[in-house]
Parts: C-alpha cells; structure tokens; sequence
C-alpha cells in the first residue's frame, strides 16, 4: 500500500485527489483505497485542512504546516503537492530533500528558472517526479497522439490550437490569487499549460522560440455594474454570469474556503472586474520547434461558450481534436488529401468525474495500475517545455512581440504584462 501526504487542501488537493484516492461517493475506483492511504495533511492553513479532513472522513488525521516535520513524524512514500503554482518549487524541493517521491500538480513552476532548480533536486536526491497534466488521460487526445505518432498525417508541419473558456470558467481565475502574476506566471502558464503540454507531446518536438501579444480588455473595472468587492455582498449576483457560489457542491467551498479566511484573509470570490490584477485575459502566441514544425496558439478567458481545439497538419492530411462550442462534445477526425473526411472512433468514458474522467485515470496511473501507457505520463523535462512557451511569450509580450528564444530563459523570472 503506498502511503501519502497531501500538500495543500484547496479544491484540486480535496476534490481530485483526496476524494478520488479515496473514492468517496464513487468518484474514484473501488479498489482505489485498497492500494493507497492519505496518513497527512499539510496546509498553512489549519482551518482549510481540518474542514477538508472532515470532508474526506478522516477524524484525527494529523495536519502539520511543514512536509519536512509531517514526513519526520509520519513517513510517506508520495506527497501530492497542489498548492499555488509560485510555491511549487520551494514545495517540491523540500519533499524531495525529506525523501518523498512527488507528483506536482500542473504547471511544475512558474518559470523555467524554477522547473530547472526541481529537475536538479530530482537528479540530486534520486526520487521521482510527475507533473498532473491530466489533460493528457482524455481518451479522444490520446488517440490523436498516438495517431499522430505513428504517422497518420505524415510529416507534422503545422498546428492551428486555441483554448476559450466562457465567462464562468475565464472569470473565475480572476477571482483569486491567479490574476497576480507574481503568483501564477499568467494564465498561459497556470491554465494554458495544458494545452501547450499537449501541442509538445502529440508532435513530441521541442520549442523553441516564441513571438506573443496579448492584453486585458475585457476583466477591467466596471463601476458601470454597480458590483460589490466579492461576489457573496454584490447588488448584482443573480445576474452575474461571474458569479461564484459558496453553496454550490453541497456547500464544500464555503466550508474549505470561506469559514477560513480567518487565518490567512484569503478571498476566494474576489469581483472580477477589479484593478488588482496583472495577467493578461487574452493572449496568441506563433511558436517555432526545433523541428521546423510552426504552430499557432490562442488563448480566451470570456468567449461565451467553452471550446478548444489543435488543428494539426501533415504531408499527409489534417488531424483535428477538440470539444465543440455548440455542446456537443469531444471529436476527433481525420481530413485525408483527397479531401474525404474520416470521423475516428475511440474508447469514450462512461459516466463523469473530473475532466471527463482523465483526474481518475491520473490516480490509476500514480498507484500502478493497468490501463494507463507510459507515453501517457508527464516527465519534468516535458512539463518544463510546456512553462517554457509561457516564459518566452512573456518576455516576447513586454518587448513588441519580439521573437525570444530559449537560451533567453532560465536566469530570471519572466516579467509581467506592461499596465496601463
């Protein structure tokens, strides 16, 4: 049985992996418990960690605020880090120097600077560590790479992606500590990791060089709306499609969340339309690999309607994969040369639980089980490529839209969009 530590207790930490190792109300697999145990909370926030341990059933479960001292006191095999993405590093590096084995939840760090102080201190201590890129366990993307792989389109020679996400799921990283780009890089780097995770992985090339604009236009102060500074005292919150919800989930994030701010002030419903942040809402990106392959990035964080999609295109054909604007569903089809269309079948989910399923795959590959493929799991050096694309746009964003190379990144932090 692999033992575990859970460090931060925010919705990813409680509702994916400790409600799935556990599989609490069947959101797991059953035989999940029998193979893992959660023997630690750590969290700086004592008030979160013991509403969450009353959440997973776990009455006396021993809560530290340093992995040092709850790997000490009761030894793990695994820590599962999902605190924010600017303590990823210190995190990480702690529980590998207290001889943890570690899976990081994305992105591995908010620069390349930083992943490459984590590789090393992997190297150094000889544990291991995977990245929760679990964008890469839904089975219509993992279809298209490995058709892609195996050559259906021949030589990959572009790639056309964009991510947009609607008002409710855009607005809510304006919400909370992700707009602060000190905290999370920017939301290609926290939210788009995917996305740029998986454009390298399914043409397994690596980038390098990126031209970017971007802006935000659309989350800025609207003293128009007659809002309040969160959105649980607004005049507007049954009109609002920003609006976050305490209650919603049988009322888990206001026990988590908002019966804690007494510890740390941290508010989890901050109004959207404020003067705080310093990320931008919207972002396209032109990325050059190392194999010559060119592609096309764009990211969305107020279309009225969630879509995404990569257009990939070969010597030999197009691939496309995505999930529709109009509701239905994930697709994915081949585009021949003769023009002829092939729609392509592959193993869909039965049932939900988180990002189609792809979270519970995640834990079944983190505890050994069958059904995963190692082509599946994302290494450090590949999670790095992914923070590496949103480290070159930053730098290209600040400078005109300056192509960056590479070699430009890994001395310093990225900088952050120029406010007007």
């Amino acid at each position: 049985m692999k033992k575990f530590t859970i460090i931060g207790l925010g919705n990813r930490g409680f509702s994916c992996f400790g409600v799935g190792i556990l599989n609490k109300h069947d959101k797991g697999q059953p035989e999940f418990p029998e193979l893992a145990d959660i023997v630690s909370l750590v969290d700086s926030n004592h008030a979160r960690a013991e509403a969450a341990a009353v959440e997973l059933e776990l009455p006396g479960i021993p809560i530290f605020d340093d992995v040092a001292v709850a790997q000490k006191e009761l030894p793990a095999d695994w820590a599962i880090v999902t605190t924010p993405d600017y303590t990823h590093k210190d995190v990480v590096c702690s529980a590998l120097d207290s001889g943890l084995n570690v899976m990081v939840d994305k992105p591995l760090a908010t620069s390349v600077m930083e992943c490459n102080a984590i590789i090393d201190k992997m190297n150094e201590t000889g544990k291991k560590v995977i990245v929760g890129h679990n964008m890469r366990y839904q089975q219509n993307v993992l279809a298209a790479c490995e058709m892609l792989r195996a050559g259906k389109i021949g030589k990959v020679i572009s790639v056309e992606a964009t991510e947009a996400l609607d008002y409710n799921h855009g607005g809510d990283y304006f919400h909370r500590w992700h707009s602060d780009f000190s905290k999370s890089a920017g939301l290609l780097n926290h939210k788009a990791c995917h996305h740029l995770d998986i454009l390298n992985w399914m043409i397994d090339d690596e980038p390098v060089a990126v031209s970017a604009m971007g802006s935000r236009t659309f989350y800025r102060p609207r003293p128009d709306l007659d809002h309040g500074e969160r959105c649980s005292e607004c005049n507007i919150s049954d009109s609002c499609p920003h609006f976050f919800d305490f209650d919603k989930w049988d009322g888990y994030r206001r026990r988590l969340y908002k019966d804690a701010e007494h510890e740390d002030g941290y508010k989890r419903d901050l109004c959207c339309f404020s003067d705080r942040h310093t990320v931008n809402d919207h972002e396209v990106l032109n990325i050059e690999y190392k194999s010559g392959i060119l592609a096309t990035f764009t990211l969305l964080t107020f279309a009225p309607k969630e879509h995404w999609f990569f257009y990939v295109t070969g010597t030999e054909g197009r691939l496309e994969v995505g999930v529709t604007s109009d509701g239905a569903g994930p697709y994915l089809r081949v585009i021949n040369k003769d023009g002829s269309v092939e729609e392509v079948d592959y193993e869909r989910e039965a049932g939900e639980h988180g990002h189609g399923g792809a979270d519970v795959r995640l834990i079944a590959d983190l505890l050994g089980l069958e059904g995963s493929l190692p082509l599946q799991r994302a290494e450090p050096y590949e999670a790095l490529r992914a923070v590496a694309i949103a480290d070159m746009a930053s730098r290209s964003m600040v400078d005109g839209g300056r192509l960056v190379r590479l070699d430009e990144c890994g001395k310093d932090y990225p900088p952050a969009p120029l406010q007007d």
